[in-house]
């Protein structure tokens, strides 16, 4: 099935806003370029591929799959952004002056919410790229290709991962700790449940709160207990590299939007380093 869908949605940059949704340059369930985003992900209606084009302030969709019709009407909900501009008191600079730059980048909610908490466990304690890599490897072995033309495949359901067990999902370096905690993500099913997810054992701060952000579109989530976080957001407000009581400090002002201002100073830092 073949549907698509198509809405004005002024002041959105596609490229920006899905940047940071793709488990790495090689993630096999997801492809991007400039102004368009492709992603696979399961329904409850079965395996869908979402594409996203935009041209001007339109954004454009084609829709594949058994769960195309679900997803085409829930695609409203995708932009329906929560409040996120800066206070009018707002006395920083740099943050005044990234308002301006990217204002198109929003925080907003995706249809792949289990994807993105099996990605962030996949990344407790560990390197990205390490945890990007094990997430390949499983995808590649045990899942299936996704509908459409492009060669993308689908990520694990949670029968999958089940199915699995944890003896298979650490034979991709993943440590019995976090193979566990997936399991356990496993078990609320596709739907995943925000307060069952947060009372899970394994699911900290950081992961309930990068959940919260880059699945339930939240701008004020802190995924406290980041490794690097908090270096940059000290070093972006000039001041020295501490932990994640400082950043909370540095941050209370944009209480609200917290989130993404995170997601501008990242974008900043990213600009910077390339």
């Amino acid at each position: 099935m073949l549907l698509t869908w198509r809405e004005p949605v002024p002041g959105y940059d596609l490229s920006l806003s899905t940047k940071l949704q793709r488990f790495g340059k090689l993630d096999p369930t997801s492809r991007r370029g400039r102004g368009v985003f492709v992603r696979a992900f399961w329904t409850p209606q079965g395996a869908c591929t979402l594409a996203l084009r935009q041209a001007g302030a339109e954004v454009e969709a084609e829709i594949l799959g058994p769960g195309a019709a679900l997803v085409r009407d829930w695609l409203p909900t995708m932009f329906r952004f929560a409040p996120q501009e800066l206070p009018p008191d707002c006395n920083h600079p740099g943050l005044r002056q990234l308002a301006r730059r990217l204002p198109g980048l929003k925080i907003h909610r995706m249809p792949w919410a289990f994807d993105v908490a099996q990605m962030v466990v996949l990344q407790q304690r560990v390197a990205f790229e390490d945890a990007s890599r094990s997430f390949r490897q499983l995808v590649h072995r045990y899942s299936q290709p996704a509908p459409g033309p492009l060669p993308l495949k689908m990520p694990l359901r949670p029968e999958q991962w089940l199915q699995i067990g944890i003896n298979r999902i650490q034979e991709v370096e993943v440590d019995a700790q976090r193979a566990r905690t997936l399991l356990r993500v496993a078990e609320l099913g596709l739907e995943l449940d925000l307060e069952k997810l947060a009372a899970t054992r394994g699911v900290g701060p950081w992961t309930f709160q990068s959940v919260l952000g880059f699945a339930q579109g939240h701008p004020d989530a802190v995924p406290i207990g980041d490794l690097h976080l908090p270096r940059i957001v000290a070093l972006y407000f000039g001041q020295r590299p501490g932990g994640d009581e400082r950043m909370l400090e540095l941050l209370e002002p944009y209480r609200g939007l917290r989130f993404r201002v995170i997601n501008w100073i990242l974008a900043a830092a990213h600009a910077r380093a390339f």
